[in-house]
C-alpha cells in the first residue's frame, strides 16, 4: 500500500505498537503504569486530546485482563473507599483536559511523572499502614489526575502500598480500580466529544495487537526480579519519559 493511502503517517502505525508493548509489560510487571509509559512517549506522534482517550480505551482492555487474572485476591473494604471517589474525580479531571491549553497539560504531565520516578527511587522500602479512610483522598486525587492528564495510577498505587504488601492483592485492587475508572472516563470522554476523533480508532488496534504480549512478557520478567528491581526499574522508566514530555513541552 502506498504511504499516501494509509490511514495513518507511517511513524504512527510502527510506535504505537511498540510503546503499547513497553507499556504492557510495565502493566505485567508492577500491575500500574502502563499510561506512565505510554502516554508520555505517544505525545511524540499524536496529539495530546487524541493520545488520552486512546490509552484509556486500550488500558481498559489491560485493566479487564488483569483484574480476571487475579480477581480472587481483591479487597472489597479498601474498593469501597477509593472507587466511588475516583468516579467524582474523574468528572472534575475531564473538565480540566477539554478547557486548560495543551501546553499547560504538557508541564503538569512531565513534573507529575518526572517527580514521581524520583519519589519512587528515593522513597525508603517498607509498608507504611494508612486508614482505608485514606482511600477517599487518594481516589479523588487519582480521579482528578486520571480525567485530565490520564494518570491517576500512581496516587492509587501509593496509596494502596500503604495498605498491603501482598503483592496479589496490591495487584488485584489496582486492577478493579482501573476497571471502573477507565470506565468512567470513557463515559465522560463520550461524553465531550473527545472519543469521536477518527484517529483513536485507527489507533486503537494497533494498541491492543500489543496487550496480550506486554502482558504475558511482564507477568514473566515479575517472577525473575525481587520487589526493589521491579521498582527501580520502574522508577528509572518513569524518570526517563517524563524528563521527555517536559523537553518537548519546553520545545
Amino acid at each position: 500500500m502506498s504511504p499516501d493511502v494509509l490511514p495513518l503517517p507511517l511513524e504512527v502505525l510502527v510506535s504505537v505498537p511498540l510503546i503499547a508493548l513497553a507499556a504492557y509489560i510495565i502493566l505485567g510487571i508492577s500491575g500500574f503504569g502502563s499510561a506512565l509509559v505510554s502516554i508520555p512517549l505517544l505525545i511524540h506522534v499524536l496529539p495530546f486530546r487524541v493520545v488520552i482517550p486512546l490509552v484509556v480505551l486500550a488500558d481498559f482492555f489491560g485493566s479487564a485482563l488483569q483484574g480476571f487474572r487475579l480477581r480472587d485476591h481483591a479487597d472489597r473494604v479498601d474498593l469501597a473507599y477509593v472507587v466511588p471517589f475516583s468516579l467524582l474525580g474523574i468528572v472534575a479531571g475531564a473538565a480540566l483536559l477539554a478547557w486548560l491549553p495543551i501546553g499547560a497539560l504538557l508541564w503538569a504531565l512531565g513534573i507529575f511523572v518526572t517527580g514521581f520516578g524520583l519519589y519512587r527511587l528515593l522513597a525508603a522500602p517498607g509498608l507504611h499502614r494508612a486508614s482505608p479512610r485514606w482511600g477517599m483522598l487518594a481516589g479523588l486525587c487519582g480521579g482528578v489526575l486520571g480525567g485530565s492528564l490520564g494518570i491517576g495510577g500512581p496516587v492509587y498505587a501509593a496509596y494502596m502500598s500503604m495498605r498491603t504488601d501482598d503483592p496479589a492483592r496490591f495487584r488485584s485492587n489496582l486492577s478493579v480500580i482501573f476497571l471502573f475508572s477507565t470506565a468512567g472516563r470513557i463515559a465522560i470522554y463520550l461524553l465531550s466529544g473527545l472519543l469521536l476523533q477518527k484517529t483513536i480508532w485507527w489507533c486503537l488496534p494497533l494498541m491492543l495487537a500489543s496487550l496480550h504480549a506486554g502482558l504475558s512478557i511482564g507477568h514473566r520478567i515479575q517472577h525473575k526480579l525481587s520487589r526493589g528491581q521491579v521498582q527501580r526499574l520502574i522508577a528509572m522508566l518513569l524518570v526517563a519519559s517524563g524528563a521527555s514530555v517536559l523537553w518537548r513541552a519546553w520545545g
